[in-house]
């Protein structure tokens, strides 16, 4: 059992290490000379906890084989790495018969799955950053459907108060016409009403202007790619 590539000890029922192989004495720096014949609990007192020594005598009286957990319990026999870190463990612990009626050891095979806990642990790190992506992303999207919202109710208010103005300017025009054509307006008369007429569309012109530059750094500024307004729409139909 000294190579194996797992931790293996074995204790009897007074908790007396009765075999320590050479994994476990890499792991922890302690050979088998120094704790064969001792108590278990006397290197680890961790052991004698409730929660671990309770199951312990249980499987030393026969019991069913029980594994502790790496997630719950990080190791049972402590060790670490060179660099200091802790070793992750799991541990099943298993009842071996003695010969002698009613009496069992417990050997524990501890299993080295630091890579692996290390794998789930960088998967779940993973996977919180692209649920959080996704819920960032929600967010931006929400928050781009409310920016398009108000820009569509800007330019609802504002391009239907351009739409009088313009349809002033159309009247006077074909005021105009029909007079020149009745020859009934002189001609000083004539050129007023058309400069107005035509400063009425520059400024209509300058507004509609300013509205499409609106619409176009608002579009940049929430998101282009989208592709949830365009603003050449605007610009083609308004156009004077």
């Amino acid at each position: 059992m000294d190579l194996l590539p797992v931790g293996i000890c074995i204790v009897d029922d007074s908790l007396t290490v009765r075999y320590w192989n050479a994994c476990l004495e890499e792991w922890t720096g302690t050979p088998a000379a120094g704790i064969v014949g001792q108590k278990i609990t006397e290197h680890f007192p961790g052991l004698k906890k409730a929660g671990f020594i309770d199951r312990i005598e249980q499987v030393l009286q026969g019991g069913a084989p029980t594994v502790f957990s790496s997630q719950i319990h990080t190791c049972l026999i402590p060790s670490h790495f060179p660099d200091g870190t802790i070793r992750v463990q799991r541990t099943t612990l298993i009842p071996l018969e003695t010969g002698e009626k009613g009496r069992f050891n417990a050997m524990f095979v501890c299993e080295d799955v630091s890579a692996l806990t290390q794998q789930v642990k960088s998967y779940r790190a993973m996977r919180n950053q692209t649920l959080h992506e996704l819920e960032e992303r929600r967010k931006a999207e929400l928050a781009l459907r409310a920016a398009n919202e108000d820009l569509r109710a800007y330019f609802a208010e504002h391009t239907s108060r351009l739409t009088e103005p313009l349809s002033g300017v159309a009247a006077d025009i074909e005021a105009i016409l029909q007079e020149m054509e009745a020859e009934a307006r002189d001609s000083d008369a004539v050129r007023k009403k058309l400069r107005d007429a035509i400063g009425t569309i520059r400024t209509t012109e300058k507004r509609l202007t300013e509205l499409i530059e609106v619409a176009r750094k608002e579009q940049q500024d929430v998101g282009q790619e989208q592709g949830y307004f365009m603003p050449q729409t605007i610009q083609g139909s308004y156009r004077p």
